[in-house]
């Protein structure tokens, strides 16, 4: 009997791993089919928005990413801004999405759906990799709960796609966390730190460095910081109190560490090996960025706004209650905070409840080692980028502006609480617990499910092809927008139409054309210095709505000395034409257009834009390119004689 039940339990363990795994690729599939609009087309807005310009970053990796032999990327010229240049530097870069999104646009072209794809993996790698870290501490039932938890329950990291799609890429940072917390859990509880895990730990930690710079690596490497500090106090505490413990624990590491690498000496060499290539990928690349943001100085460095977000909002869940839903981040004028995104600062009831229950049930040496993970937390609830700058502290976090996307990891904190609790639970709780967390995960995914799709319509990816084939480095779209996140541009005039105009420049992926326009996470001033020298903000001026983020058309059209300069500035530099938005403009307008340019040649439509028209340059004009010449056009005076 005895034997029949080693056979059984041997049999149930060689399966269960890869059943469960299984089980989580499909998971992750029904809800990539449930929330992904499509699986046969680019990741493109709905309306402007933040959408595009996910792809556009890999396009841009795709095109000036070189390796000399170590990784470097081209920051500045103009294939944006044209035909001044500028500085590409202030942007969400996420170095492994945007290397994938290369790959595939070398390999395959862009009209695949090529970010859909890799959001899928990252939702499997952060399942699934959970499973596996947690499998051989924890069980089968602890480790599967947790893995579902951090990645289908993380309600506000699932809210990010599409919008905020970087942060959505979360999965190298939850793992980091996750070891991070198995780390301390085995230096307070006296277990010894296998080499394989801390190889393991190093490698994930080097991959965390390839999601967004700004905020998800850095979170990554806050809590290793905050854990690292944790554990050399209590290894030196250890040491004051009982040297001769002390000194036999790290005799007893030592030593095992010496079994391991006779044991399997390829998978620890492998280990490494891949840590230093992962690392000889990336931190070439994050040392560039930060010789190029110091090349700047901000007088404010969060001109424009921040997210601080209010710690209350823990509170809230995600429920259909009137005035209580997390999803519509109630409240905003009573607790005078600025959150952003689907959720800012709520992990939910249903993990904030099991947390808890889980943090007070757990044995009180074991809490300790849940202390760098409440001291990451309280920094980043209370954090405020102006007031409280608590965070700035480390160099990662110099630029944060936007507290409340830690909000990412406040459900992994949650879930790794439950680890050790009991879950000796009256059957009147589980139920009251698990029909919770059913209604809030139900509330998501349907407001996921609902929320509106797009497609290009027929006539684009012709439309796109056509002005690709066009002779001319660089189009003109008009109107065009130049503009930061922080603001800037917004009163220089060179976004009237922000809501319509802001990523137009990321059409770039399809067309292969430079563009004037240009949306950054953030910018300055000395950017848009040769438009406002030049005199552009003149001919965008006049939009029916002092608000740029309400207008939808410019009201008048150019005068006798501004089709001057731009026709000027048109022939000299390198254009193949003008992509001209004519709902954008009166009709009146796109006939001076017409007048002056000549006759479309082709036709499309863009939601949230309208028609726009492909005029080419002609070829009399094409004779007349001076580049030198076309950087040196100015508007001379501000007339007010319109044609």
């Amino acid at each position: 009997m005895s034997l029949h039940y080693k056979l059984s339990t041997l049999t149930i363990e060689r399966w269960a791993t890869p059943v469960i795994l299984l089980f989580f690729g499909l998971l992750t599939g029904l809800y990539a089919l449930y929330t992904i609009p499509t699986f046969s087309s680019p990741l493109v807005n709905v309306v402007p928005g933040d959408v595009d310009q996910w792809e556009y970053m890999g396009y841009y990796v795709a095109h000036h990413l070189k390796f000399t032999p170590l990784p470097q990327v081209d920051w500045v010229n103009n294939e944006t801004l044209y035909p001044y240049g500028t500085n590409h530097i202030f942007q969400g870069w996420a170095f492994e999405s945007n290397m994938i999104y290369a790959i595939c646009f070398r390999w395959f072209g862009a009209w695949g759906p090529w970010l859909n794809i890799y959001y899928v993996l990252s939702l499997f790698i952060g399942s699934a990799g959970a499973f596996l870290l947690l499998r051989f501490d924890y069980g089968l039932w602890r480790s599967v709960a947790v893995a579902a938890l951090v990645s289908f329950f993380n309600f506000y990291a699932l809210n990010k796609y599409p919008d905020h799609y970087a942060y959505a890429l979360i999965h190298w940072t939850v793992l980091s966390v996750l070891t991070d917390f198995m780390l301390a859990r085995r230096v307070v509880t006296n277990q010894r730190v296998s080499l394989r895990f801390l190889l393991l730990k190093s490698l994930l930690l080097m991959l965390c460095l390839g999601q967004d710079v700004g905020y998800v690596a850095g979170y990554a490497l806050s809590s290793f910081t905050l854990n690292s500090l944790f554990i050399t106090g209590w290894l030196g505490r250890r040491f004051i109190s009982n040297r001769f413990q002390f000194l036999r624990y790290i005799r007893q590491t030592w030593l095992g560490w010496q079994k391991q690498w006779r044991r399997s000496p390829r998978l620890l060499v492998g280990l490494g090996a891949t840590t230093v290539a992962v690392g000889l990928l990336y931190i070439p690349l994050l040392i560039s960025m930060q010789e190029q943001v110091s090349s700047f100085t901000f007088a404010d460095r969060f001109f424009g706004g921040h997210g601080w977000v209010n710690p209350i909002r823990i509170f809230l869940p995600y429920l259909n209650l009137p005035g209580l839903n997390a999803l519509n981040n109630p409240f905003a004028n009573v607790l005078r905070d600025m959150p952003e995104g689907d959720g800012s600062g709520s992990a939910g009831w249903f993990l904030l409840l099991i947390g808890i229950i889980g943090l007070v049930r757990t044995p009180a040496r074991l809490r300790w080692a849940f202390a760098p993970l409440l001291i990451f937390c309280g920094l980043h609830a209370f954090y405020h980028p102006i007031h409280v700058p608590l965070l700035q502290v480390f160099p990662w976090c110099h630029l944060n502006r936007i507290p409340s996307r830690v909000t990412l990891i406040y459900p992994v904190v949650l879930a790794i609480f439950t680890l050790h609790w009991s879950p000796r639970l009256q059957p009147a709780v589980w139920l009251l617990v698990l029909g919770l967390g059913l209604a809030e995960l139900t509330t998501v995914l349907s407001y996921r499910h609902n929320r509106p799709t797009y497609r290009f319509v027929a006539s684009f990816q012709p439309y796109m092809n056509q002005l690709r084939q066009q002779p001319g480095e660089a189009v003109l779209d008009w109107p065009f927008c130049v503009i930061g996140g922080n603001g800037i541009g917004l009163g220089e005039g060179l976004c009237p139409l922000y809501k319509r105009t802001s990523t137009l420049y990321a059409l770039q992926r399809f067309h292969g054309k430079k563009t004037m326009g240009q949306y950054f996470g953030r910018m300055h001033t000395s950017q848009l210095q040769p438009f406002v020298a030049s005199g552009w903000p003149g001919l965008l001026n006049h939009p029916n709505e002092t608000n740029a983020l309400m207008a939808d058309r410019l009201t008048t059209c150019l005068t006798t000395q501004e089709w001057r300069f731009f026709e000027q500035f048109y022939q000299y530099n390198d254009f193949s034409g003008v992509n001209l938005y004519v709902d954008l403009l009166p009709k009146s307008c796109v006939a001076d257009f017409y007048r002056h340019l000549g006759r479309p040649v082709a036709q499309t439509e863009l939601s949230g834009v309208g028609r726009v028209v492909f005029i080419p340059k002609t070829a009399a004009w094409r004779r007349q390119v001076n580049p030198k010449q076309g950087l040196a056009v100015r508007l001379p005076c501000n007339c007010t004689t319109n044609i």
